[in-house]
Formats: structure tokens, sequence, C-alpha cells
């Protein structure tokens, strides 16, 4: 009797037979399409487009970095038909080490390098010993043995003069082999990071996994996003006064840098203020106890932290290093082109879109990228304090006319194609007035001299004392324009009632006084006027008091 399967049997096998069975994930070429970086993280977008037959596939986005965050991969899909997306995840990838003709050529350039540093090494080898025979000539004239004559003066005269020829050679040649070894050592190490670079050396990278279902043939978009940290930018500015103009010219740039395990090339770069890491609700507070004290439990009595502290914390040493290489970074950005970004703004942060693409390599460096360029209307007046510096700053006062927030950054000013000084912009927001510092300006010079002091003595005895200072204060508008100036000088300010301070001069002019003794001047100079004013002041005390605090 033959042997018959049980009908059950046959109906599963048939539909087994009928799943089709998912092939090993298709690695599908994809490239960085665009990136929104914060001030401590970026979001990369990566896209994809492949052609698909129907069913189900996994499409592997290869050789992202390794220090991807897995919890933020978020991915979505277009099709020419009906499909669906079931799941993305990620995993390790380790790359394999590259085999192509420039591997090759590099090996065999180091190859060579390794032969012109044996030789270097053996002849300075030959030179050292060359170096010895001539000291131990040196020596056995100098010091014959048993029944050997002591050289004549003249032998004594060649035999040196042999020996500084010869000595020089050696000590110039080995000079010449020290600085081909330091050159040969510089290309080695060059070679060798192009060798690494290419081959990867079985360099590890993660890769993302995405489960799509299409119901018949497709062309498919894929798009893939992720955060990467080790990624951050800072806004910086360039005000620029030129002579004549009554407009400051504004650069509103972003600094950005990253060292995040890829290269973003020619990408469409957006960059923002959002703070990711606070999340969507208010911290919960824990409850604050107050009780008898215990050692034991003294630490518990105290609130706890806010979720976000920590983070908080590693922002605020973030920004101390920014800071700190602030000055190294000045002189060796790389600039991009000069464009106008597109903001959006927010209740509680903005964002900039750059319109010019941008690269920005994976290896730290700071570039520039141009958010914005406008023109601030401005009205402008010199401050100066003559008795501690005599010299005039220019100020500006400013609102900003625009539609950007400025955010807190550095701020380097120029009077014409002069630098003048690097300082600190607050947060300013549109239509907001502020003022600016523009440096001193020499076209604007102030004085102060002291003309006089003298002491006498009043009252009926000659029992108070009174010093008198008197200073000359000189002013000069070297300008081609009307100019206001603004200059403080001070009283002294008693402390004691016995102790009298008199304004003696200057009397009837518009001067302002300050209850802490501080006085300001204010004037209108012609372009080319001088104008001076005497400060004199007395202070009066009995003279058996001893008073601190004057000069």
């Amino acid at each position: 009797m033959p042997f018959r399967f049980h009908p059950l049997i046959l109906a599963m096998a048939g539909a087994l037979a009928s799943t089709p069975l998912l092939a090993a994930p298709q690695v599908a070429d994809s490239r960085i399409s665009a990136v929104t970086v914060y001030t401590d993280r970026a979001i990369v977008t990566r896209t994809a487009t492949l052609q698909l037959p129907a069913g189900q596939h996994e499409i592997a986005l290869e050789q992202l970095p390794l220090r991807i965050d897995d919890n933020s991969l978020q991915a979505s899909l277009s099709a020419s038909a009906a499909a669906t997306l079931l799941d993305v995840s990620s995993a390790p990838q380790v790359s394999p080490p590259s085999e192509d003709n420039r591997l090759q050529q590099l090996d065999a350039q180091l190859r060579d390098i390794e032969r012109q540093e044996r030789e270097i090494s053996d002849r300075g080898s030959v030179l050292e010993n060359q170096k010895q025979f001539l000291a131990d000539i040196q020596a056995s004239s100098t010091k014959p043995g048993k029944n050997q004559a002591l050289p004549s003066i003249d032998e004594l005269k060649n035999l040196l003069q042999m020996s500084e020829g010869n000595l020089g050679r050696i000590l110039d040649e080995q000079r010449k082999l020290d600085q081909q070894s330091e050159e040969l050592q510089q290309r080695r190490q060059e070679l060798e990071n192009q060798r690494s670079h290419l081959a990867g050396d079985g360099t590890h990278y993660k890769r993302a996994i995405l489960r799509v279902a299409l119901e018949k043939p497709a062309q498919v978009r894929l798009q893939l996003s992720y955060t990467l940290y080790d990624a951050s930018w800072r806004p910086a500015y360039d005000a620029r006064l030129r002579d004549g103009e009554d407009k400051i010219e504004m650069s509103y740039q972003g600094i950005v840098r990253q060292s995040s395990g890829e290269d973003w090339t020619n990408v469409d770069l957006t960059l923002s203020t959002a703070r990711p890491n606070l999340g969507s609700s208010v911290p919960a507070l824990s409850p604050w106890f107050v009780d008898t004290f215990d050692p034991r439990t003294a630490l518990a009595a105290r609130p706890a932290p806010a979720p976000a502290a920590p983070m908080m914390a590693m922002e605020a040493k973030k920004a101390q290093r920014f800071v700190a290489d602030e000055q190294a970074v000045a002189g060796s950005l790389a600039e991009m082109p000069v464009a106008v970004a597109e903001v959006s703004a927010a209740t509680t942060s903005a964002s900039f879109h750059i319109p010019t693409r941008a690269t920005l390599n994976s290896d730290g460096s700071s570039q520039k990228v141009s958010i914005a360029q406008f023109k601030l209307p401005a009205t402008f007046r010199y401050l100066a304090t003559p008795s501690l510096r005599e010299a005039a700053y220019l100020q500006a006062d400013t609102r900003n006319a625009s539609d950007y927030p400025l955010l807190p950054g550095t701020l380097n000013t120029y009077l014409g194609n002069t630098f003048v000084a690097s300082g600190q912009l607050r947060a300013v927001m549109p239509g907001e007035t502020f003022e600016l510092a523009l440096g001193g300006d020499e076209a604007m010079s102030i004085k102060r001299k002291l003309v006089n002091r003298y002491t006498d003595y009043t009252g009926l005895t000659g029992g108070r004392k009174r010093v008198t200072y008197e200073f000359r204060i000189d002013a000069q508008n070297n300008h081609k324009s009307e100019q206001r100036l603004q200059f403080k000088d001070q009283l002294p300010v008693s402390r004691n009632e016995q102790i009298k301070v008199a304004l003696l001069e200057p009397e009837g002019q518009a001067i302002a006084r300050e209850d802490d003794g501080k006085l300001l001047w204010d004037w209108q100079l012609k372009p080319g006027e001088k104008r001076s004013t005497t400060l004199k002041f007395s202070v009066e005390y009995p003279k058996e008091l001893e008073v601190s605090g004057l000069d």
C-alpha cells in the first residue's frame, strides 16, 4: 500500500511553498541630502532611490557613523505604487579593507620611504665611525706611546687643519641627514594616514535596515534620519562702519563644527537654536521633606535635581571650550560663499535655512556659513573717560531692523577695513534697540591734565584743611562731520560729615551730576573744532583728621 500524506500536511506544505522568503538585505546607495545642526547635536537625513519588485524587502543603508543614536532612527518612503514601511532597525557593520590600485601605490611609496630611511641610518653610522676615527688620531697625536716622539708644531697644525676640515664636513652632512630623516617621517605619517583612511582597516560602522512591502513593482524613495552628537554651531557677527555712512553693515554668520564620523558633502544645511534634549513636558518636582537632622538621611532631605541638569552641565562645559578656543579658531576659519538664510522663528527658538549647499568635513574644524547680511540704521556718539584713558570710543545706538533674531555670540567690529575689537553681542529680537561698541577712534582726541593742586587752611583759627584740584580737559574733533562727544569725570564722594566736597568749576555749564559723584559732559563738536573745560573742586576737613583716598 503506497504511503500517503495527510491532507492537512499537504495544505501546510503548499502554503509554505507559496510564501516568499526574504532574501539578504539589499544594499542601497544613499547620500546625505539634508542636515539640521543644533547647538549640541545634528539630525542627518539620508535618501536612497531604487527599483523593487513586489513583495517584502529588507533595504540596508550602510557605513553609517558608529555614534548615531539608535533611538533616533526615523524612516519614511514614497513609491510609484502602494508601499508600506514595516520596520527600521540598526545593526553593527565592519567594513573590509580596500584593495584598489591606490592602496598598492601607497604601500609601494611606504616601502620606498623605508629603504631611504635605512640608507640614512647606514650613512649616519659611517659618519659616526669617521668622527671616532678623527678623535682617535687626535688622542694618539697628543698622547704618544712609549718610544714615540711628540709631533712637531707644524705636524700638529697640519693635523688640526685636517681634523677641522673633515669634522666640519661630517657635521654638515649629519645635519642634512637629520633634516632628510624628519622630512621622511612626516611623509611617512601622511601616507599612513591616507592608507588608513582608504583601507578602513576593518573600520566599524552601523547600518540601518528598512523593511518594506510592495503590492507590485515600483520605484521607491527611502528617507532615513538619525541624530549625531559631536556637532554644534554658534552665531558670530561682523559689524562694519564705513567712513561717511550712517548705517552699520552687519554680517550674521554661523560657525559650524562637527566630528561625527561622516563627512557632509554638498548638503542642504539648517542651523537651529531648538533644544531637543529638553523634551516636550515640564520636569516634575519631587517632594522636599524637612525633618530633624539625621546624618544618615541628610542627603535625602535635599530636593532632587531636575532631569535635564546633567545635560545642562555638559552643555556649560562645551560652551566654556567654545569660548576658550575662540581666538585660535578666528584665524583659521574656512569661509563659505555669502548667502541670505531663510529664518523661521518660533516662540522659544529660531532656525536658519542656508540657501547654498554646504560641505562640512568630520575633522572638528570650524567653518563659517553666512546666515544674512543687512544694514542697521544708527546714530553715533563718542564716549570717553579721560581720567582712566585718554581715548574716545565710538558707540552706535541702533535697532535690529532685520527679520532675524540676533542670538548671543562673538562680535568683531571694523572701522572701514580696519579691525577694531572683539566682544560679545547680547540677544536682540527684531525691532529691539541696542548699543554697539565700535572701539576707539583716534580721529576724536581727548586729553586730561592736572593743572594745579594746592593746600590751604580755612577758618578763624586755620583749623580746617582744604585741598584744591584743578584739571583741564581738551577735546578735538578731527572728522569732516559734526560729532557728539560724551565724557565723564568724577568728584570724590564723602563718607564722613566732617569732610566737605565742593565743585568750583565748571559753573553755569550744562553738565549732569550723579549721586555717586560722576559728572557727564555732552558736547556737539563741529568738524575740526577744539573745545576745553576746567574741572576744579576742593576737599575740606578738620586738619587733625586723617583722610584716606586723596592723591
